[in-house]
């Protein structure tokens, strides 16, 4: 099984670039390098970001560029590999939440640097960690989105079609009304689906939605978000042939679920115990095979300040005492005192 998800998760990286089509060319931009598909339509060219000038992408590029396979014949190649995670275990994403990944997937958002955060992030560690892990059966509905807002701003780039619009093309989904003009969020009347976009609140606290112009939308700012989303990773949601998507490295994800553990309120007393089920999860796994990783990672948030490491304390308090005993064991002092 975790043959076939890596495999999947790798087919997935090289037809990513075969399907905007054009060629893909290299530029330089603000003094750093960006790998571009460049399509030539009659008169003018379209331009569409592929991802920042490193290795892991040039090599991408590179096994993109000496496929010449089929796509039909590779999406069916990977209808099947599909097929095998989830008949070996591997957790997939109902029908209604796969059809609103893919139109936002074929809309561009994951190629734009959105990731996924929440339940469905969570549910796709199984496979990047090749463990089970019960808890990433829980069903949910929501469907969180988030991106920094200095990155949507610098890529010469855009959603298409824009994020509301990608969503009335699958069904009635209405913007939810906010304290703001502009809306962060979207519910799907028939099937009871939210999509909200986030964004890191990387200034002063602020409560007025911020523009992610390469997403055509805006978001609602969050405090900690920017540690979560740093430098993701890209994984497979299990709907028909996969979608490549976008997720927190597992390691933020445990150490954020046990900030934002403790700072909801009474009336979200049931979403806090998911916070802690899906950190201790986590934590066991990470400590067991990646020890490295979830050191480093309640390391950076323990550096960030008095706030933070309170934040992580009060969280680590409620794990589980195995739970704990692992963290402490694999950052090397006791935590949760």
């Amino acid at each position: 099984m975790q043959t076939a998800y890596a495999d999947l998760l790798a087919r997935l990286q090289e037809d990513a670039v075969l399907d905007l089509g054009g060629t893909p060319v290299l530029r330089e931009r603000g003094g750093r390098k960006y790998w571009y598909s460049v399509q030539r339509l009659a008169d003018h060219a379209i331009e569409r970001y592929l991802g920042p000038d490193t290795e892991e992408v040039r090599k991408r590029v590179e096994r993109a560029q000496k496929v010449n396979e089929d796509l039909k014949q590779r999406e069916k190649q990977r209808g099947r590999l599909a097929r095998m995670c989830h008949e070996g275990g591997l957790p997939r994403v109902d029908a209604q939440t796969g059809k609103v990944l893919l139109a936002l997937s074929k809309a561009g958002i994951f190629r734009l640097r959105a990731v996924i955060v929440g339940t469905h992030a969570f549910r796709c560690y199984p496979g990047l960690l090749g463990v089970e892990i019960p808890e990433a059966y829980a069903v949910t509905e929501d469907i969180d989105v988030a991106a920094f807002h200095s990155v949507s701003v610098a890529l010469d780039d855009r959603l298409d079609p824009a994020l509301a619009d990608a969503l009335k093309q699958i069904g009635p989904f209405i913007a939810r009304p906010g304290l703001h003009q502009q809306p962060t969020a979207w519910r799907d009347h028939e099937s009871g689906v939210l999509v909200e976009l986030l964004t890191p609140n990387e200034g002063p606290d602020r409560d007025e939605p911020l523009g992610l112009p390469a997403l055509g939308a805006y978001a609602l700012p969050l405090r900690f978000l920017d540690y979560l989303i740093h430098e993701p990773t890209q994984a497979v949601a299990l709907y028909r042939s996969g979608i490549l998507v976008n997720v927190p490295q597992p390691a933020r994800y445990a150490i954020h679920k046990l900030i934002v553990a403790t700072r909801r309120g009474s009336s979200a007393a049931a979403k806090a115990r998911k916070d802690i089920e899906q950190s201790a999860a986590l934590i066991r796994v990470l400590a067991q095979d990646r020890p490295d990783e979830l050191e480093d990672a309640f390391k950076e948030a323990y550096g960030r300040g008095p706030s933070w490491q309170e934040a992580v304390d009060r969280g680590a308090r409620r794990l589980p005492l195995d739970a704990k005993t692992a963290l402490g064991n694999a950052v090397g002092e006791r935590v949760g005192e």
